[in-house]
């Protein structure tokens, strides 16, 4: 990876802030925490959203998975395509309508770090739910309140950020409600990954930037002892 950091840095550095210590402690505490779900996610037809230039799309590559990495800025799509060129990539704007005879069946919706970066979280919700015939994991920063809100935050000009420069801080019960309303079934996870962005404490949450949490929606139940039909007031560090 430091390979990979210092040819960026050189040749295309405006996508080097995908390749922050901090991105890359998030992304590596992403996946850990993800495999520890034990959710069936081999050898499955997945689409990812809001991409970036493809860092997390090995996870579906190691499990013999078909996957159609998107995100909604050409210049990712570009970058992707010079970096992977044997993946299937393709743009794809959450905060415009999608046409699900264009787009098929996914049987995994991939949304990790994406949803905030979206002024209108319940539309992308909303239109991935028409194309999903199985789940879709959410990872997302939240608002830690007890309550159903969604605030609209300004986003910066950037390849990292929302290409609308709008993004949104839904909170927990949003998301929960959101997923649980066009899937049929929401779901929180036992633990936390391995990272301060996702703290364990909603009763008493303590005074930070960033919450993080992670969500799974599905068109049918599941039942597996890392999942929680509700959105718990404590939880655990996932540790590897």
């Amino acid at each position: 990876m430091w390979i990979t950091k210092i040819l960026i840095r050189m040749l295309h550095p405006k996508f080097e802030e995908f390749l922050s210590d901090r991105a890359l402690r998030i992304n590596q505490a992403r996946l850990e925490h993800l495999e520890s779900l034990n959710l069936d996610l081999s050898e499955k037809k997945v689409l990812e959203v809001g991409a970036g230039i493809g860092l997390l799309s090995e996870f579906f590559e190691k499990r013999n998975c078909d996957i159609l990495s998107t995100d909604s800025r050409q210049e990712n799509i570009t970058e992707l395509k010079r970096g992977y060129p044997q993946r299937k990539v393709a743009l794809l704007d959450l905060e415009k309508d999608l046409d699900p005879k264009m787009w098929g069946k996914f049987e995994v919706v991939f949304c990790y770090g994406t949803l905030y970066h979206l002024s209108v979280p319940e539309k992308a919700i909303r239109n991935l739910a028409k194309i999903s015939s199985g789940i879709i994991l959410v990872e997302t920063i939240v608002e830690p309140q007890n309550k159903y809100s969604i605030g609209v935050v300004p986003e910066k000009d950037s390849v990292s950020q929302s290409s609308s420069r709008k993004g949104s801080r839904p909170t927990r019960l949003a998301v929960f409600k959101l997923l649980k309303k066009y899937f049929g079934f929401a779901y929180s996870t036992t633990t936390q990954p391995n990272h301060p962005d996702f703290i364990t404490d909603w009763k008493l949450p303590p005074k930070q930037t960033f919450y993080r949490a992670v969500f799974i929606g599905s068109k049918k139940p599941l039942k597996a002892s890392t999942l929680l039909a509700h959105l718990p007031q404590k939880q655990k560090t996932y540790v590897s």
